[in-house]
């Protein structure tokens, strides 16, 4: 992938699941560990994660309505958007992408960076002008076309690019993430 330039069409946004923010997994692990009520097998769960690379590093839902959403920066590149995010730390200006195992949406770096669409009621391939002026529905597809799905598994909730359906039949079909978008920075106008 070409180094990507960020440019006055860039606009940042927090995302929203059933009203619950989007985060890093470090961030809700992190939040974790002020909670007064952690019992040492729970904290040393959730310390032993923050120190993985792979424990951290994946989008997730935050546990409480009123925790912080990851900042997130819609950068257009053709159709589709690289987004990156905007955390302090080691994840900062990191970019999303697909991990080719898993499936997980995760943060990488430039060369790992996937490009995603937005999707809007019937528009494919939405614009920042397709957005409505608050908070709006959307979904997400990787590289344009996989959608992007909730899963859980163990008591961890992550997004990826496939159904997290295991048994294979049809009647357990997962619907793709609805996702509230709200805008938290413009484009500049010009």
């Amino acid at each position: 992938m070409s180094l990507i330039n960020i440019n006055n069409n860039s606009f940042t946004v927090n995302l929203y699941v059933d009203g619950l923010p989007v985060v890093l997994s470090q961030q809700r692990l992190k939040q974790r560990l002020r909670d007064s009520r952690i019992i040492r097998r729970e904290r040393l769960e959730v310390e032993a994660a923050l120190a993985s690379r792979e424990g951290s590093d994946f989008l997730t839902l935050a546990d409480h309505e009123d925790d912080k959403p990851l900042l997130l920066r819609f950068t257009p590149q053709g159709d589709k958007y690289v987004i990156q995010t905007i955390l302090k730390g080691d994840y900062d200006q990191g970019y999303l992408a697909i991990s080719q195992s898993a499936r997980h949406v995760f943060v990488g770096d430039i060369a790992q960076g996937s490009q995603f669409t937005l999707v809007k009621h019937d528009v494919e391939n939405a614009r920042f002008s397709d957005l409505d002026k608050g908070p709006c529905h959307v979904a997400l597809a990787a590289k344009g076309r996989n959608a992007i799905y909730l899963a859980s598994e163990n008591g961890r909730r992550y997004f990826k690019d496939v159904d997290p359906n295991m048994s294979q039949h049809d009647a357990f079909n997962n619907t793709p993430v609805t996702f509230i978008l709200k805008v938290i920075d413009r484009p500049e106008e010009g």
